[in-house]
């Protein structure tokens, strides 16, 4: 492996081991966001770096067959239920290993699987309108990355940021910061019609999303939620908001939409390269799992490998 990013998913599987509320026996060896170069393969393969697609569908299912594939039932995520990337070496089928552009540095190959996520939420924000005004409520690696992916769409895009790196980071991509006092001043100045949510966990962010969508408008759901939340029902019929579910990456006419999500990093690589903030060897594991956690440490993207 060249390189495999730690995910929140990854973090809460870390902690809740930590805790003891979770045995490590239930899961595979951790790690979905991964890329690195091939050892077994059929004769005339690339020697080249690969993103892994870690998303293995079965291919014949009705959800596999009409281009929902991300929906197939008997789907199994590398690094969850199967082994994944936090090791020396991943078995993965051929079908979903993707060649990443020479013009970006194997370094950042892991992240085409966060940047696909975000590629698949802004598509599924339907932006139609090149001065539609977007709203992203988070500003970690998936946030950051939607807004990447919805400034080539939308007229204006803000991200809601906790921290000050993250506000350097929105301001060196060209989006709007946002302060947490201020999300409802800027919806009210800029009535986004799309807001994209990537908190998840126990954030009230549902609520957020419905008061700032404008009438009409339209919510993407990335965040995986820890608990139920409460959502204003009432403003969603009254508003006519369509709340959409988005979940890891489907199919396109091209083909697979991980795949073009892979074909498009060079024109987002030096982006990408300020997202990963902090790179550990596979031996220093711990250590890389710990700074994610901290956000003193001015982390978004820790990679290892």
């Amino acid at each position: 492996m060249t390189g495999c990013g730690i995910c929140g998913s990854d973090l809460q599987l870390y902690h809740g081991m930590q805790a003891g509320a979770l045995s490590p026996d239930a899961f595979a060896t951790p790690g979905h966001e991964i890329a690195g170069t091939i050892i077994d393969a059929p004769p005339g393969m690339p020697d080249v770096v690969y993103a892994v697609e870690p998303w293995v569908n079965c291919q014949a299912c009705v959800d596999c067959v009409s281009g929902h594939s991300n929906l197939c039932e008997t789907g199994r995520l590398l690094g969850w239920l199967a082994p994944g990337g936090l090791a020396e070496l991943v078995d993965a089928p051929v079908r979903l290993l993707h060649p990443v552009d020479g013009r970006v540095d194997e370094s950042l190959a892991s992240l085409a699987e966060p940047w696909a996520v975000a590629v698949r939420a802004v598509h599924r924000a339907q932006i139609a309108d090149l001065d539609e005004r977007v709203l992203i409520l988070g500003g970690g690696t998936i946030g950051l990355a939607c807004g990447l992916a919805a400034r080539e769409r939308a007229g204006r895009v803000g991200i809601t940021c906790r921290y000050p790196h993250q506000v350097a980071l929105a301001e060196r991509f060209g989006l709007d910061p946002i302060g947490p006092a201020m999300v409802d001043d800027w919806a009210a100045e800029h009535r986004p019609g799309v807001v994209i949510e990537t908190v998840g966990g126990e954030a009230g962010t549902m609520t957020e999303a419905v008061r700032c969508t404008r009438r009409g408008g339209r919510i993407v759901v990335v965040g995986v939620f820890s608990s139920l939340r409460p959502t204003d029902y009432t403003q969603v019929v009254a508003k006519e908001l369509e709340i959409a579910g988005s979940i890891f990456y489907g199919t396109v006419r091209s083909g697979s939409e991980f795949g073009a999500a892979v074909g498009r990093m060079s024109s987002v690589a030096f982006e990408l390269a300020a997202l990963q903030t902090h790179r550990f060897g596979l031996e220093d594991v711990g250590e890389a799992f710990s700074t994610a956690s901290d956000k003193a440490r001015r982390s978004v993207k820790v990679t290892i490998g």
